[in-house]
């Protein structure tokens, strides 16, 4: 009986730590407007979102001059004297291009005695679906309220420059502008660091999730300084292999050092209408700028130079393995991952001689518990993945809406709950052979191959890895060497599990908000953790095992009920919206039009415009097959190309007679260099290398544009225009509450198209 309590006992305690350990993670409350003036208040920040996120603001779109309008004044106002630097950007990969007229706003807050500048940097664009409040005014808000407080306080030694950007939704084209003209230009040998704030949802806490290499100095700096540091190193080095970009990205591609931070729970509500000011969490605004003040201040007191290696001529310092346990910030260099990753296998080796040694595990065992962890986790990514497509089957929208959804809660605790149901039932099927201890062994064995892994490709993420198992191989060392004394055994196993708790539990709960439900990550995460802690806890000392599966059983019952509970909560209405997508293209040289949408389940409403099966539309610039129906024609003039030869290729003067912002050129060949030059600003040219041309250029004035295509032989373009919204279109009704625009910028538009032959 005593032994039954003690093993209740450790699970209880390790469920408390492991909800402390999420609870810890969330983001401060919002400071009030009435907070001292020097501080951070996420109050006085809504402001600004509140007035500047009212409607989307693509590049080039009133909303966004009027914007850039209100930011200049805000500026000027802190006694800043902000300029706007109106210029051109492209950016292009393997064949896909896209230009746009930019306009940044840049002030400088000058330094006492400035060794260099800190770089706030946000943008202040949005997609055409939504109007942006979080995605990316939250992290404008944040630069100015920054910049507000530092006003407030004692003046920093060094520059601090706001640069809010034009067009990153278009391709980070404000920000590689800003690279190109500034960056590399007159601030080229001056040290500078680049402190960018982004969103990827409306709330939760402010993660540090990228940095430049070398991040050493600027880590130290910000562990020091920040008041709720949130975001790991395991972050930095995902996302240094993912292909995803932000305003950062071209300033590290430029050698420059710089740090990236960002929300991202609730990505329901990312690029789509619900990113508004009533939806955006002021906490994660909080959490943003209490450590972008705090961050600044630091770094606008210290020498930047060595912070710098292209303005300083050194060498890159190594990077820096950063992570919070249980509110404690840890942090030490990134070199010692093999050294930590060698502890962890060194203690597996030596928990396996003493369970060997003292016949509680066989070499076999614990090779055979190995294979079955390896199959174990597998099988959770399998269930996690299933558990997915089963809630498409039964809900084929949810391909649409993919794993964002409005109402995820029970669907996530169902999830957790198929962790478990994983976990006890693998562990009860192999309490007796090979054992609990030689599972737990087996498991920890992986784990510590995995992080001597990890120490080669990516050393920042060891410490999520190494770090639990050198807990609990030294927890299980004592179990192993207690005997019948449960007394000693427990407390020092609970200890032991404490390191794999605090640190993946909480990775796995935020994982829910990178992928949600849909990929088995979280799964696969509760399985990692689950199956040493469970295998472990059987291990105990114990008068006998308990036998059956009546307890794996019962929690699968509960991991159906929750998602029939889950598919019945989680229905489009007016409060969480469905996605649709529908566009209206015509073809103005055969005089067709048709309806396209990009659901794979099109919603009633939907479907009555475009009935039809997916198939490619040639006057649908984005490419890929789309569903579509006839519609009425409504006459418009298409775009104009007044085609010219060069050497090598056709240069075209691009124009929309019926004023459209957005013009594409397409053409069925490949292209192997393109220039766009626009009214009064500098031409702007990229190499191309792919598949076939698509060149997308926003902001295009009246008076048009012109572009140089290199062309491998003669070709057939596709020149459209697109415009934004489909009032004015014959036959369209409203859509009916539960449905609200797509995702992104493809939905809601009008496009024409015309053919153009050129030699």
């Amino acid at each position: 009986m005593h032994a039954v309590i003690g093993r209740l006992l450790a699970v209880v305690l390790l469920a408390v730590v492991g909800a402390y350990a999420v609870l810890l993670e969330r983001p401060p409350d919002p400071v009030p407007a009435s907070a001292p003036p020097a501080e951070f208040s996420a109050d006085r920040a809504a402001g600004t979102v509140d007035q500047l996120a009212r409607e989307p603001r693509p590049v080039g779109s009133p909303a966004s001059d009027a914007a850039r309008d209100a930011l200049v004044g805000r500026l000027r106002a802190e006694g800043l004297d902000p300029r706007v630097d109106a210029t051109a950007a492209i950016a292009a990969e393997q064949g896909q291009a896209r230009a746009a007229r930019v306009e940044n706003v840049v002030a400088t807050l000058p330094g006492t005695d400035p060794t260099g500048a800190v770089v706030l940097m946000a943008h202040y664009d949005s997609v055409t679906a939504g109007p942006g409040a979080a995605d990316d005014m939250s992290g404008v808000a944040t630069v100015l309220e920054t910049v507000r407080a530092l006003r407030a306080g004692p003046p920093l030694r060094n520059d601090v420059t706001v640069v809010l950007t034009d067009g990153e939704e278009a391709g980070l084209l404000g920000a590689r502008a800003w690279v190109r003209e500034q960056l590399l230009g007159p601030l080229g040998d001056r040290p500078t660091v680049v402190l960018n704030w982004e969103a990827r949802g409306v709330e939760g806490p402010s993660l540090l999730f990228e940095t430049s290499p070398g991040n050493a100095g600027l880590v130290d700096a910000w562990a020091r300084s920040v008041p709720h540091p949130r975001g790991d190193s395991s972050l930095v080095e995902v996302y240094r292999f993912l292909p995803n970009d932000t305003d950062l990205s071209p300033v590290l591609d430029a050698g420059r050092p710089g740090m990236n931070a960002a929300f991202i729970e609730r990505p329901y509500q990312y690029h789509t209408p619900g990113d508004t000011p009533a939806n955006l969490s002021r906490a994660s605004v909080q959490n943003h700028g209490g450590n972008a003040l705090a961050l600044t201040r630091a770094l606008g007191a210290e020498d930047l130079a060595p912070l710098d290696p292209v303005a300083s001529g050194r060498e890159p310092t190594g990077d820096r393995t950063y992570f919070a346990a249980l509110g404690y910030l840890v942090t030490y260099d990134s070199s010692w991952a093999w050294g930590v990753a060698g502890l962890a296998l060194l203690l597996v080796v030596v928990l396996v001689v003493v369970a060997r040694v003292r016949r509680q595990a066989t070499i076999g065992g614990v090779l055979g518990g190995l294979a079955v962890y390896l199959l174990t986790l597998g099988v959770a990514v399998a269930a996690g993945i299933g558990f997915w497509r089963a809630l498409v089957w039964f809900r084929p929208s949810y391909a649409d809406t993919g794993p964002f959804l409005g109402r995820p809660t029970l669907y996530d605790v169902a999830a957790g709950i198929l962790a478990f149901v994983v976990v006890t039932l693998v562990v009860s099927l192999l309490r007796r052979r090979p054992g609990g201890l030689a599972f737990a062994c087996g498991a920890l064995l992986v784990l510590a191959l995995l992080s001597l892994g990890l120490a080669a490709v990516a050393p920042g993420s060891v410490f999520l890895l190494a770090w639990p198992v050198v807990g609990l191989a030294v927890g299980l060392l004592v179990v192993a060497l207690a005997g019948e004394r449960p007394w000693l055994a427990v407390p020092f196993f609970v200890l032991g599990a404490v390191p794999a708790v605090a640190l993946l539990v909480p990775f796995a709960v935020a994982s829910y908000g990178v992928a949600g439900v849909s990929d088995g990550l979280a799964v696969a995460v509760f399985v990692l953790v689950g199956v040493p802690i469970a295998a472990g806890l059987s291990a105990l000392p114990s008068p006998g095992q308990v036998r059956g599966y009546a307890l794996p059983i019962m929690a699968l019952f509960w991991v159906l009920i929750l998602a029939a509970g889950g598919l019945f909560v989680d229905r489009p209405d007016a409060r969480t919206p469905q996605g649709s997508s529908l566009a209206y293209v015509l073809d103005a040289d055969a005089g067709v039009a048709r309806w396209v949408t990009a659901d794979e389940a099109p919603a009633d409403w939907t479907r009555r415009y475009a009935p039809d099966p997916p198939s490619v539309v040639e006057a649908w610039p984005y490419g890929e097959p789309v569903g579509s129906g006839p519609a009425p024609v409504r006459p418009a003039p298409g775009p104009a190309a007044l085609p010219s030869p060069i050497p090598g290729g056709v240069r075209l003067l691009v124009s929309s007679p019926r004023g459209a912002p957005t013009i594409f050129v397409r053409a069925d060949r490949p292209a192997t260099a393109v220039t766009v030059a626009y009214p009064g600003r500098p031409p702007v040219s990229m190499p191309l290398d792919g598949g076939p041309l698509r060149l997308e250029l926003d902001d295009v004035p009246p008076e048009g544009a012109v572009v140089d295509l290199q062309l491998a032989g003669p070709a057939t373009l596709r020149v459209d225009d697109q415009t934004l919204g489909l009032a004015g279109v014959p036959d369209i009704s409203p859509r009916p509450p539960e449905l609200r625009q797509a995702r992104g910028n493809q939905s809601d538009v009008v496009v024409v198209s015309r053919r153009l032959a050129v030699s």
